[in-house]
């Protein structure tokens, strides 16, 4: 079954919001990788990820060392294999830059990531709401690796 990915680099963030996705529940498993680098080889099927499913979408943080949310995001939108993939940015940053530059980027909504608790849960259930419920989402498209 097609994944949400999950992008984090917070462990406590990642455990909060993989807690709410059992309870919701969604009907797709989470798949968590903790960078950038990660991702692009999750979403390019490289090295372990060689087998891996193509996400139905992508909750995105923006802020990660290395290769960060915005580097992941032009990339994956300049990619015709995998630009229809719907990415979520969920960050804490309420800059307008970033929020400016994620959508300029292709991002197809901007969450603000609050602290794990009852905002953090309104938060995942509206997103579960709006993506698992009330949108359609692409049929995933396989490439080869």
């Amino acid at each position: 079954m097609n994944p949400l990915l999950l992008v984090e680099d917070s462990d406590p963030d990642a455990e909060a919001l993989q807690r709410i996705a059992r309870r919701l529940p969604l009907p797709v498993p989470v798949v968590r990788v903790r960078d950038g680098e990660s991702a692009l080889d999750y979403l390019y099927r490289r090295g372990a990820y060689a087998e891996a499913e193509r996400p139905v979408l992508i909750l995105l943080d923006m802020h990660m060392p290395g290769i960060n949310g915005r580097e992941v995001l032009t990339k994956l939108k300049a990619d015709p294999n995998l630009r229809a993939i719907p990415v979520v940015i969920f960050s804490s940053s309420v800059e307008a830059k970033d929020v400016d530059g994620a959508y300029a980027d292709g991002a197809n909504s901007y969450l603000f990531k609050p602290e794990v608790g009852p905002q953090l849960q309104a938060t995942a259930e509206a997103l579960h709401a709006f993506w698992f419920k009330a949108a359609r989402l692409p049929v995933p498209q396989e490439q080869s690796p």
